[in-house]
């Protein structure tokens, strides 16, 4: 077992000049596998992390990345291994006892966009390997507390409910207007399936964001003519981007959380709404409208949907708009029943 003793003792021996505070007399429980240090150390150029390991077994460390392994020291019960990646990888992401751990390399800190893509498990099993590193000044820089600042702010936005996305208006009760209801009509080009809830309101009502997070796709300027160019349907992402275009008007905001809320039939969409445009909690994305609503009984209304992240580690920061339209939707598979008792759990 790594004891805290030693990692104070590669530290000081490997960082010259680095004073290490001995903390408060609290029990320490290390976890398998322990982030030592981030940075530049005089082992090798560039930056690394040293990486204590409660076992003997070096190679049993893998990780989608191409890395680099120097081991420093290996005893019969534990182990201590520099680690490099070679190149900039999407998420800097080991498995060790088949946990995995992102590794807050200081030229590789994932932003907090990649971070939402990540398992609640692996973000939780960093936080406790980075136990040290985070709480000593003299140990990590302000960017990798910061990286451990945004794990929290993601664990703490996936126990919270989300706000409505029209403030002045409550959630749809009909079943028409809840997802999951049929929509026989469209059937041959789509999945046939309504995927959110319609909000009923006047023209111009603002929309807003329900959670923090990030613009990652806009759709503006609709025009009937694309109702002419829809695919057969023939294939599962050809029915989700003919439903797209059915949406009109889109904004596609990536929350906090990980999920990306959907906004249709918004009115023209302004050039300050752009992609990579990081919004907070109640931000007005646009204005209800009627883009792409054929019947003008319907015409003014929100089309709301929220994709449910796979929170795939192997994938995190890597994901396009074509891999959200075939996320599953929230209540998927479901009934509007069910959607009505539930709806109380997901929003405030």
């Amino acid at each position: 077992m790594i004891r805290h003793t030693l990692s104070v003792w590669l530290i000081a021996l490997l960082l010259p000049g680095i004073l290490i505070s001995e903390g408060n007399s609290e029990p320490y429980v290390t976890p398998p596998l322990e982030i030592l240090y981030s940075g530049v150390t005089s082992l090798d150029t560039g930056s690394g992390v040293l990486i204590g390991l409660s076992s003997w077994d070096v190679d049993s460390l893998t990780s989608p990345c191409s890395q680099k392994r120097i081991i420093l020291k290996s005893s019969d019960t534990s182990s201590v291994v520099q680690w490099k990646s070679k190149w900039r990888c999407a998420l800097p992401v080991v498995t060790f006892q088949k946990k995995n751990y992102i590794l807050p390399i200081a030229n590789n800190l994932p932003e907090i966009e990649t971070l939402s893509d990540v398992s609640t498990t692996t973000l939780e099993n960093t936080l406790k390997a980075g136990s040290i590193l985070r709480t000593d000044y003299k140990l990590s820089s302000l960017n990798i507390r910061q990286f451990f600042d945004n794990i929290d702010t993601v664990l703490a936005a996936r126990k919270r409910k989300y706000s409505l996305p029209l403030a002045s208006v409550s959630l749809p009760t009909k079943s028409t207007h809840l997802p999951n209801s049929p929509r026989p009509f469209r059937a041959d080009s789509t999945d046939g399936i309504h995927h959110g809830w319609d909000f009923y309101t006047s023209e111009g009502t603002p929309v807003t964001a329900i959670e923090d997070g990030t613009i990652i796709h806009v759709k503006r300027d609709f025009s009937w003519q694309e109702m002419a160019h829809l695919h057969d349907g023939d294939s599962d992402i050809e029915k989700q981007e003919n439903l797209d275009t059915y949406r009109g008007n889109t904004v596609y905001l990536k929350t906090v959380s990980g999920h990306v809320a959907i906004y249709a039939h918004l009115e023209s969409i302004p050039e300050d709404m752009y992609e990579g445009k990081r919004v907070g909690q109640g931000t007005v994305l646009w204005h209800v409208g009627g883009s792409a609503v054929p019947d003008k009984k319907y015409l003014y209304h929100l089309h709301f949907e929220l994709a449910l992240n796979p929170l795939n580690d192997v994938k995190a920061g890597t994901f396009e708009h074509t891999d959200v339209l075939l996320w599953p939707w929230y209540s998927k598979g479901k009934t509007t029943n069910w959607v009505s008792e539930h709806d109380d759990s997901l929003f405030e």
